[in-house]
């Protein structure tokens, strides 16, 4: 904690209020969560410091992470809580509640992934970066019972959060998604992961060392995740690995035996955004790739077709 509140403080200077105060907002600290407050209507979406990472995105794109769930009614305000890990009734999304270890999975970039994808049922998908495995529910509600989802992320509690998810579902509708607690990488010989329990966990080459705690995971290339689970087709992949995306496409064996849609959601590395890593890749594939909006947010999607 102390070292997250020396981050925090300099971040909360003039300079980060003013930023908010642009974007309409209010930056309110307390010892544990921020809430970012905005007037007319009086709405909140409440922070745990540990993820003081995520301060930027919440300013700017506040209604993207506001409207993703169903908000609670808190002394006058409308407040979307991701202090805690918790359930909430996702927009858009009736089937159950879904936890998440923090920020939630708006269903806006979902249906993005989905209309993209164009999935039939039977079809094998690959959800890299599953975080609460809201998206994998939802390709398996495309595929249906013939066909096999399967499930990766390499944050240990985004894991758990997965599995409790998965679990409700499974109760609910009798269907099976398959889960790697593992990171998607060029190699298979272990990495070192950054596990901070929401969407933006990733290697520490990637993020550093600073942000939550450090672990050594397994690691999986696109050959050895279709190993390992035998398949005889991938019909679609789902890639968001906060960064990882430029390592993981340079997998001639796989693309000799798959040609799946793929949609990547790109970041930031170093400054320097991944699309065109990803894209001089798949294009040695015979790729070629779009990049579109992501609605709500900044980074743009990036969709690729054989």
């Amino acid at each position: 904690m102390r070292r997250q509140i020396d981050y925090l403080y300099p971040m909360l200077s003039h300079p980060l209020q003013n930023t908010a105060g642009e974007h309409g907002i209010e930056i309110r600290s307390t010892g544990h969560y921020l809430d970012f407050i905005k007037k007319d209507p009086d709405r909140i979406v409440r922070l745990a410091i540990q993820h003081w990472a995520y301060i930027n995105a919440i300013i700017t794109s506040f209604d993207y992470y506001f409207s993703a769930v169903e908000p609670l009614d808190w002394h006058g305000y409308a407040l979307v809580d991701y202090s805690l890990p918790r359930h909430h009734q996702v927009v858009g999304f009736d089937l159950m509640p879904v936890k998440f270890t923090s920020l939630a999975e708006p269903m806006v970039t979902s249906l993005q992934y989905q209309d993209f994808a164009n999935l039939q049922t039977g079809d094998t998908v690959f959800d890299l970066g599953a975080y609460s495995g809201l998206t994998s529910i939802l390709f398996k509600e495309k595929v249906g019972r013939p066909g096999h989802v399967i499930a990766i992320d390499a944050d240990t509690r985004n894991i758990e959060t997965i599995r409790e998810n998965l679990a409700l579902y499974r109760k609910l509708t009798d269907q099976e998604i398959s889960l790697v607690h593992g990171a998607m990488w060029n190699h298979c010989e272990g990495l070192d992961f950054s596990s901070d329990g929401n969407m933006g966990a990733s290697a520490t080459e990637i993020i550093g060392t600073e942000r939550g705690s450090r672990a050594l995971v397994r690691s999986y290339t696109l050959s050895k995740l279709a190993d390992d689970f035998g398949v005889s087709r991938v019909d679609f992949v789902k890639c968001d690995i906060e960064g990882a995306e430029a390592l993981i496409f340079d997998d001639d064996s796989f693309f000799r035996r798959f040609r799946p849609r793929i949609i990547i959601e790109t970041h930031l590395v170093n400054g320097v955004l991944t699309n065109r890593q990803c894209i001089d890749a798949l294009s040695r594939h015979g790729y070629r790739c779009e990049p579109i909006e992501q609605l709500g947010v900044t980074l743009p999607l990036l969709a690729c077709a054989p």
